[in-house]
């Protein structure tokens, strides 16, 4: 796994955490790291082989574990441990352009919206137009997303 594809993973927990109900102040931290390890010169592959993660800002022993995860299996036991809240194909919500983490967490918590189909089920519906910062750009966004939906 590259850096950019190791940054990446962890932007998802983040987005996928705070949809979760996860504490957003402390999923932001994953933020953070990600930055770091993109612009890092070296591999991150070999600063773990070099057992050099906690060398990474923001990085201490359980994100350590995290990182370690994600390198050997894709996915943390910190995302597996909150798939009990959500599911992980929340993360097709804050994919859509403008629809960020904190308004997946309300289509998901207020309106039980966690994948694509409830989205255009709720787009199609009506409920989109109810929702506290669904606005019109964001809804013609929506549209685009959920068009090839069935």
């Amino acid at each position: 796994m590259t850096n950019s594809e190791l940054a990446n993973k962890l932007r998802d927990l983040r987005d996928f955490l705070i949809v979760a109900g996860y504490e957003e102040s402390h999923a932001f931290r994953y933020t953070t790291i990600a930055r770091y390890i993109e612009k890092m010169p070296e591999d991150i592959n070999v600063v773990r082989r070099e057992a050099r993660l906690k060398d990474i800002p923001g990085v201490g022993k359980l994100i350590q574990v995290y990182i370690k995860e994600i390198l050997d299996d894709g996915v943390s036991s910190k995302q597996i441990e909150w798939e009990k809240t959500a599911p992980i194909t929340v993360l097709d919500l804050v994919r859509i352009p403008g629809l960020g983490a904190k308004t997946a967490r309300r289509l998901f918590m207020e309106h039980g919206i966690f994948d694509l189909k409830s989205l255009k089920l709720a787009q199609d519906t009506g409920i989109l137009d109810t929702v506290y910062g669904v606005g019109p750009k964001l809804r013609e966004a929506i549209a685009e997303a959920v068009a090839h939906v069935a």
